[in-house]
């Protein structure tokens, strides 16, 4: 995540949340606006970039198919929109539909800057309710204080690329457990290359291996640190041991791009998300047919984090409405398809992961269909704590693994000192 410094007017974000709450007035059953079709421009914001879901052919299909409605869609980049969303949201500058990191969503849940979308779609999803076209992951990561406040368009969850020829040349069966991971780590490293990728300043990929130990980060109301637990410590301990025991390598900042890594054999086994089969394809398809995805191999239980895009309407968009029926357009099924076709990433509703093109075998990973495991590993992520503080959280975190990695501390006492910063800045409001 970028880490930014963030500036909210408070007052005069109260007084649009107010406005917003006595505002709306759309059809809930269609999702469209009352009362004669007033020609109306929306404004999009995108932070996918070229390789974008929302192509120019999509949005012109949307607009003959609500002629009224005209979509001034704005390509804003990831950081940019990061950094201009609140700003935008407190000046009433806001756009009607926004693309969302879902690791942005407790920082901007929490400083009230959605529209409550169970209220706006009436909890339905074209014409269905909202809660049969998502996992159970998904409509938690999509809540916040009992409502809707996004909708998820592409999701992410972690589960283990690996190199299926060097395993078979070796004898290596696939892992299921951290001992088995550890052993296959060790066993299939040789003199430099082939080892597990190891990210040293990186709340994502750890916080994998405490959900996995049974552990969380907070506590069930959020007010205190829990990562400082016997979980906790069995997390950072074995995601150190991994790395000493000669079958991990440290791939941080210093290493540059991992698919160089990936390319020249220094990185055969690693943790990502699905958007890494599109990578794959485009950075390395010399290696077609030599890679293949499991579920990530845990201590107690499965366990991802959950992110992904979402699609979220600000609390005072000038047309809620109509930008409603925006989102369920990208939402139907041949939208959703488009999120791997056009952007190689994962659509996030199931009806989009059940479709032939996203289940039919894949040569790239020796006809295996990779979307299949990723869809399981969703039902077990964990979406991280909703709370206003969540970016210099994350920070913590990461300087916490990396202090451990590096040895500069003991797990142990990484633990204890990444607990103490981010219990206050939890008790700082």
């Amino acid at each position: 995540m970028i880490r930014v410094n963030r500036t909210v007017a408070v007052l005069s974000l109260a007084a649009i949340v107010l406005a917003a709450c006595s505002g709306g007035g759309g059809n809930k059953e269609t999702g469209g606006p009352s009362g004669s079709h007033e020609p109306v421009t929306i404004t999009v914001w995108d932070y996918y970039g070229k390789a974008t879901p929302f192509q120019d052919s999509v949005i012109k299909a949307f607009e003959q198919e609500y002629p009224w409605i005209t979509v001034d869609y704005q390509a804003i980049g990831w950081t940019a929109t990061h950094n201009k969303f609140t700003v935008a949201v407190s000046s009433g500058a806001a756009p009607d539909l926004a693309t969302m990191d879902m690791t942005w969503i407790p920082t901007f849940a929490s400083n009230g800057l959605f529209m409550n979308l169970t209220e706006l779609s009436g909890g339905q999803l074209n014409g269905q309710p909202i809660e049969q076209q998502y996992t159970e992951g998904a409509l938690n990561a999509m809540t916040f204080d009992g409502n809707y406040v996004t909708m998820l368009f592409d999701f992410d969850v972690y589960a283990m690329y690996y190199r299926a020829d060097l395993f078979k040349q070796k004898g290596i069966e696939v892992p299921t457990t951290w001992d088995e991971l550890k052993a296959a780590a060790v066993k299939l490293a040789e003199n430099g290359k082939y080892q597990f990728e190891i990210v040293p300043n990186d709340c994502f990929h750890w916080c994998q291996f405490l959900f996995q130990a049974g552990g969380s980060i907070l506590n069930a109301d959020n007010t205190q640190a829990a990562f400082n637990s016997p979980e906790g410590v069995s997390a950072l301990e074995f995601y150190k041991d991994l790395l000493d025991s000669g079958g991990g390598v440290l791939w941080g900042t210093e290493e540059g791009d991992s698919m160089a890594g990936i390319k020249d054999g220094r990185i055969a086994m690693f943790n990502d998300g699905p958007y890494w089969m599109g990578l794959l394809k485009d950075g390395a398809p010399e290696l077609s047919g030599k890679w293949a995805v499991a579920t990530a191999p845990y201590s107690t239980q499965p366990g991802s984090y959950l992110g992904g895009t979402g699609l979220a309407i600000p609390v005072n968009a000038p047309h809620p409405d109509e930008a409603w029926l925006f989102a369920q357009y990208m939402l139907r099924p041949e939208q959703q398809v488009g999120v791997f076709t056009y952007a190689g990433a994962a659509p996030a509703t199931t009806a989009a992961l059940e479709s032939p093109e996203l289940t039919k075998p894949d040569p790239y990973f020796g006809g295996q269909a990779p979307f299949s495991v990723f869809l399981e590993a969703m039902s077990t992520a964990t979406h991280f704590p909703y709370v206003a503080q969540w970016d210099a959280i994350d920070v913590d975190i990461g300087n916490m693994v990396e202090s451990a990695m590096l040895g500069k501390q003991t797990p142990q006492a990484a633990l204890q000192a990444g607990a103490e910063l981010v219990n206050g800045e939890l008790a700082s409001g």
